[in-house]
């Protein structure tokens, strides 16, 4: 299997179908589905009443060869299946529309003719990378390589502070602008109502979060896993407390590691004002490196 083309085996896919099947999502996730286009998938999420990330998900219009009706798949963190689909099926008043399970495999590939199946994942727009998801029927595949690690995808993710499933945005716990889901076209605000949107909005045009998902990298030969766990997962910056470490990564072409980190916003003004700035972490010092689509942080009005 090439390094192009990365099945990912945390990743599972419903169909959504039926008569009212795009108001049925519009009026629950924070993503405008209306806007939609074939062979693209947006993020989005489906948020507690009290504004809180449940699940993270990416949302696609069905292939139209595979479907005469206006159907639409959802792509999740197989961890969180039995509840998701337990959530929709409790919104789903009326039970107008259908929630399945698919049998599809989630691929990934930075190559963009690698199927007819392949959809662009518009979190990386405002990235230099392109990187496009490719569902596999299991009767088309053959080739299933379990062991392959997710090396690649996850750098790709973590330079760019893209956070994905509930190792990564813990349930429930977590608000969308944290984890940059505006700023990665994951929420609309001109749509209407959903779930949780009421919190949002106040938090968009009269606060600010006070926490943010920024991407971090730092070089520690002598560091690994068994140094990282609930307690030394806290970052400082002349030994106050400012955030934890959310995910980390080794990079063996560089000895370098990358990872995603909650910090204060407060403290994040240093960081955008003085890129040479570090910070401690196990021994180490770290340094936080915002992508483009993050600059300028936001100030309150």
């Amino acid at each position: 299997m090439s390094k192009e083309n990365l099945y990912l085996e945390n990743r599972k896919v419903l169909k959504v179908s039926g008569l009212n099947c795009l108001d049925f999502l519009n009026n629950i996730l924070t993503s405008d589905i209306s806007k939609l286009k074939l062979l693209e998938t947006i993020p989005a999420a489906l948020l507690s009443p009290q504004g809180k990330v449940l699940y993270d998900i990416l949302v696609s219009l069905d292939f139209p060869k595979y479907s005469k009706d206006k159907s639409f798949l959802i792509e999740y963190d197989l961890f969180c299946e039995d509840e998701l689909i337990k959530k929709l099926n409790m919104y789903n008043l009326r039970k107008e529309v259908k929630i399945e399970k698919t049998n599809y495999y989630v691929h990934v590939s930075i190559n963009r003719k690698c199927s007819e199946n392949s959809l662009r994942d518009k979190r990386f727009s405002n990235t230099n990378i392109n990187i496009n998801r490719i569902y596999y029927k299991k009767k088309s595949i053959d080739l299933i390589d379990k062991s392959y690690t997710s090396n690649w995808y996850d750098l790709i993710r973590y330079k760019n502070c893209i956070p994905e499933g509930t190792k990564e945005i813990e349930i429930n716990t977590t608000l969308p602008m944290e984890i940059n889901l505006d700023l990665l076209g994951g929420i609309s605000f001109e749509k209407g109502c959903f779930i949780g949107q009421e919190v949002n909005a106040r938090i968009k045009y009269k606060g600010l979060v006070k926490r943010k998902y920024v991407p971090i990298y730092f070089k520690n030969k002598n560091f690994s896993f068994s140094n990282l766990d609930k307690v030394d997962n806290k970052i400082f910056l002349e030994s106050q407390n400012i955030g934890e470490v959310i995910t980390l990564l080794l990079n063996k072409e560089d000895d370098i590691w990358y990872g995603i980190a909650k910090i204060k916003l407060s403290q994040l003004y240093l960081f955008e004002e003085n890129n040479k700035l570090e910070c401690d972490f196990c021994s180490s010092k770290i340094k936080i490196n915002f992508p483009s689509y993050m600059l300028p942080l936001p100030r309150k009005i």
